[in-house]
């Protein structure tokens, strides 16, 4: 064991002993232990190297990997390798408020699509598809951005693994942005005879995935064989009008629901009442989209409570389609309605979440001539339990759908299949795609619904479901012999509400997509898989560490993040959930900010001081009108950030007019200019504090020392004279007043303002600030003995390794940790009276962008082991046997403040940057003397390594991606050392550079700043 990691063990040991004493129910019904009672198997697993995690069986069902490029929709690999969820039509989705997305459902596919191998051995010939289905042992290996599943099955003579993902390339935006998942097929003979293996991939042409059931259209599918790929292209086009001897019977009505009650539809239950409603009911959201004045409207007595159905007398289908207006819930089965055939549901449609009815039809050819009733269902209690439902109708022409032309619809667009390399000719696809197979295991009772274009195109009605399919050229295999295919998806639907898709300015369609790829496809695999060696494999940190600390970057290709045409990135908090890149929330996001600066960047400069941007210097917090003091010190703390993750300093030259005005108008908040926030400060917890604090307070402090080092950049000496003095007074002010003895707490008199404050409580978001400021090179707001001891205090008090009790005890508004699993508390009140309702709201609930920040924070002062315990608390909670691992809630699917994740991953190198001065830094944490981790620059990224060995460090870097200008290295020597030698070698010529030490730290400023390309290696052998 490193001599690091025993002292960090050992440092956890004292500090669990120190508390141990203490009784085991403390007053005010403050439940945390502060003896964790870690069990040592815990500790030691804290820093074990291990290996990558492998997942099997049941835990596979809970995998859903983002698998798409960044605000390219969100699309999942599951766990045994299919492709599932497909939110890529543009259809915004609202994930919830968090209690139901904190569940495990298995992710759905509404889009067919699949692989499977064909294979030939001694004369017979078996089709297996890549999935559960199709082989009996599977193993998924998930290291974002890329995943590996393989697959194995005694009864089948190949073994197949698969490699997906979308590129994915750190300050690559451009190139992590595609709408494609690319699939690297190999199959090897596991068996002692030569077998023929191909690879079969099918797609369906989900063109107009909604707006088909609501207009006559025509899918269209086209195969293209072009250079080295062939190409399944579906697109969709407005069916022609109907031939003369066509023309359509007059429209039979079954409901136009404008009468006093509902005639001849028999009524039961209390849902639906006597008769039609007459548009919007109390307490309801306002009803649009009906025809006249009735409708069925099943939100009666100001609910959704009430349950029922209603239900037509039988009528003859004798028109080619039912149509209808349709709005409410869309609960399959509950808040419905459906077609019965023979007493069978033979067709059914849900509403969209919405109170705007639209329309829908259904197509009913096939059931022409037979007997049929409708059925309006609401079964559903619970949010948006309820069914809208106007004007039933038998018609042979359905009206053209709402939303304007046809390429204006938002799932209008196209998808692509690509094979990448020889195929088989339509011919003999289709040849073996009709092979029967033994037992019926063909290809088709495999993929039934997958056809093979035998001629270059083809079209079908859109309300038919159709997937098409290629096949692999023949690979021939002796025993043990590997052979692999390349296959591709690409989706391109360009018009997301209002903004569009940043994708489909570079691309005009899916297949302009899979041409990109297949020009590219060498360097864009190369480059995805060397930023996946440089983060995992050559790194020195626990592999489970790596694996949590990257999940979250995922997040980026859900659809929690947008990049919009006019090319600013935006974000939900949460899919679909609180709009507008919400400052206070993305507050704790850094991923994005690190692996993608160009990102961030854009929303600073078209968001923050763009459309949201006041000229009094408000930056309205979801781009708005609105103020919250922790979105708006937060803003100066990322636009620094910005500057320092830029190459040069354009970016803060450009914005300072406007960041200028917003310190200005931080500062103005700050009445008496003494440090201190004192009026109400609205912020993350949907609530507004009152009176000074450190969550608000430290983030204030820290944007004046933000301000004042950008306004010492841009030459406002009297600017930045001014920040500091303000910053000092703070300083000042809060250690003597707001110090308790043990952490920072709350000054505000709760007679005064009762509700939503934490006063006496144990914040765990304090010193959100200090994190920050670490984080940007700023260092210590308050003292750093204050600082530890404030830290110490919230792993004592608000961290949990089981939050039964604590939770029992208080219970939260949202559940996001079970009982037995560990978590980090919000808010507790160890020392006082918990304030229950009267406290800060959320205060009971764990949220894992806390967690990171605290955890990121505790590591950066040195208490590893507690930050890290936090940290695999998270990993534990969302195991796939509980939760998907690629998708931490909150208010929504995949939260934007888990992106603080990465905040963590800079505080164990010990990571400063400053791109403009060419400034770089290292002071890992844990294990310094054989320590390795990714690092990423303004313009290149790599490795960082470092030994000790007696009176010597050796520093490496190996720049592996673009190009970094160093002019000054600075690295942490052991404590104690105060004096050094140094010499610097860039590719073994040397490097002159002045060597200085101080606190600590070796300095070289380099002669000439150097100028490191992909390949080169700087190495630095300090002595003492």
């Amino acid at each position: 064991m490193h001599r690091a990691v025993r002292l960090a063990l050992a440092l956890l040991a004292v500090a669990v002993a120190a508390v141990a004493g203490e009784a085991a129910q403390p007053p005010y019904r403050h439940m945390v232990p502060a003896d964790k009672k870690l069990p040592e198997a815990w500790t030691q697993g804290l820093f074990a190297r291990g290996e990558a995690t492998v997942w099997r069986g049941k835990q596979l069902d809970g995998v859903g990997m983002p698998i798409g490029g960044i605000g390219a929709g969100q699309v999942y690999l599951r766990g045994d390798g299919t492709m599932a969820y497909w939110r890529v039509f543009n259809r915004e989705h609202s994930t919830g408020y968090g209690r139901e997305c904190y569940q495990r459902p298995i992710p759905p596919s509404p889009v067919d699509q699949g692989f499977a191998v064909v294979v030939e051995m001694d004369g017979k010939t078996q089709v297996r598809k890549l999935s559960k289905e199709g082989f009996r042992e599977i193993e998924f290996v998930g290291e974002y951005p890329i995943a590996i599943v393989r697959y194995r099955d005694d009864a089948c003579p190949v073994r197949v693994e698969m490699e997906a993902f979308s590129p994915f390339i750190p300050l690559n935006a451009e190139d992590s942005a595609l709408p494609a998942t690319l699939f690297h097929i190999t199959v090897t003979n596991a068996s002692d005879k030569t077998v023929r293996a191909r690879v079969l991939g099918w797609l369906e042409n989900a063109v107009l995935h909604h707006s088909a059931k609501t207009l006559r259209a025509t899918r269209r599918t086209q195969r293209i064989d072009g250079q080295n790929r062939t190409l399944l292209l579906h697109t969709a086009e407005l069916a022609p009008p109907p031939k003369a001897a066509e023309r359509p019977s007059p429209v039979i009505v079954l409901a136009d629901l404008e009468g006093k009650d509902y005639g001849t539809w028999k009524v039961e239950g209390r849902a639906f009442g006597t008769g039609p409603a007459r548009g919007t009911l109390a307490g309801q959201q306002p009803v649009s989209g009906f025809r006249g004045k009735g409708l069925v409207n099943t939100y009666l007595g100001g609910d959704d409570k009430l349950q029922g159905t209603l239900t037509s007398p039988p009528f003859a289908i004798e028109r080619r389609y039912v149509q209808f207006l349709i709005g409410g819930g869309n609960e399959a089965g509950r808040t419905c309605i459906n077609l019965l055939v023979d007493g069978k549901v033979v067709r059914t449609a849900v509403g969209e979440k919405k109170e705007q009815l639209v329309g829908h039809f259904w197509d009913v050819r096939p059931f022409a001539g037979k007997q049929a009733v409708i059925q309006i269902v609401d079964k559903a209690s619970g949010p948006w339990g309820h069914i809208n439902i106007d004007h039933v109708e038998l018609t042979d022409q359905v009206h053209q759908a709402a939303g304007g032309p046809i390429d204006q619809l938002h799932d209008y667009g196209s998808m692509a299949l690509a094979f990448l390399g020889p195929t088989a000719s339509a011919q003999e696809a289709h040849a073996v795609l009709s092979a029967s197979g033994p037992a019926g295991r063909g290809p088709r009772a495999v993929a039934p619904l997958v056809s093979v274009l035998r001629e270059t195109e083809t079209s079908s009605p859109a309300a038919e479901r159709r997937s098409y399919a290629l096949l692999s050229e023949l690979l021939a295999l002796n025993p043990l012999d590997s052979r692999s295919a390349q296959a591709l998806v690409a989706w391109h639907f360009p018009n997301q509400r209002h903004h569009g898709r940043h994708y489909a300015v570079r691309f005009r369609d899916a297949r302009a997509v899979a041409d990109y790829i297949g020009d590219h496809h060498a360097r864009l695999a190369a480059h995805t898989r060397l930023w996946r060696d440089t983060f995992y494999t050559q790194s020195s940190l626990p592999h489970w560490l790596l694996e949590r600390l990257h999940s979250t970057a995922s997040n980026l290709a859900t659809g929690t993040a947008q990049w919009w045409a006019n090319g600013r990135f935006w974000g939900w908090e949460g899919v679909g959930c609180c709009a507008g890149t919400c400052t206070h929330v993305w507050n704790y996001a850094h991923a994005h900010a690190r692996l993608f600066p160009s990102l961030a960047r854009s929303a600073r400069e078209m968001q923050d001081f763009g459309a949201g941007f006041h000229a009094n210097g408000l930056v309205g917090f979801r781009s708005d009108n609105a103020y919250a003091a922790d979105g708006q010190c937060g803003t100066l703390l990322k636009a620094y950030r910005e500057h320092l993750t830029s190459a040069d300093e354009r970016f803060l030259r450009r914005n300072w007019p406007h960041i200028r005005q917003a310190l200005r108008y931080c500062i103005a908040q700050d009445g008496d200019a003494n440090g201190i926030l004192e009026g109400s400060q609205h912020n993350t917890f949907d609530i507004n504090f009152v009176g000074p604090n450190t969550f608000v307070g430290s983030l204030y402090l820290g944007a004046l020392r933000a301000g004042e080092q950008m306004a010492r950049e841009m030459g406002d000496e009297g600017l930045a004279d001014e920040c500091r003095a303000i910053y000092e007074r703070g300083r000042q002010f809060t250690v003597a007043k707001m110090w308790d003895g043990e952490y920072f707490i709350q000054l505000v008199d709760l007679k005064q303002h009762p509700k939503h404050q934490y006063a006496r409580g144990c914040l765990s978001d304090q010193l959100f600030g200090q994190g920050w400021a670490h984080q940007v090179g700023l260092g210590y707001l308050y003292p750093e003995d204050k600082v530890k001891t404030a830290l110490a205090s919230v792993w004592k008090y608000n961290w949990a390794p089981d939050i039964a009790q604590q939770n029992a005890a208080h219970p939260p508004l949202r559940w996001f940790a079970r009982p037995g699993e560990a978590g980090l508390f919000t808010c507790t009140w160890p020392k006082s009276e918990h304030l229950e309702k009267n406290a800060v709201l959320y205060k009971n609930e764990i949220w894992t962008g806390i967690e990171y920040q605290v955890a990121g924070h505790m590591i950066w002062e040195g208490m590893v082991a507690e930050g890290l315990s936090v940290i695999r608390g998270i990993h534990h909670r969302y195991r796939p046997t509980n939760h998907n691992p690629y998708n931490e809630v909150e208010c929504g699917d995949h939260y934007a403040r888990a992106l603080a994740s990465w905040g963590c991953a800079l505080a164990l190198a010990g990571f400063e940057y400053h791109g403009p001065k060419g400034h770089l830094a290292f002071a890992p944490r844990v294990t310094p003397a054989d320590f390795r981790a990714a690092f990423t620059a303004a313009e290149g990224w790599g490795t960082y390594a470092q030994t000790r060995e007696g009176k010597k460090q050796t520093s490496r870097l190996d720049l592996r991606w673009g190009r970094l200008r160093l002019a000054r290295l600075t690295l942490a020597l052991p404590d104690g050392v105060k004096t050094a030698k140094a010499v610097a070698t860039l590719d073994g010529k040397p490097a002159p550079a002045r060597v200085s030490v101080d606190g600590g730290r070796l300095a070289l400023t380099f002669k000439t700043p150097l100028r490191i390309e992909a390949g080169g290696t700087l190495q630095v052998e300090a002595t003492w």
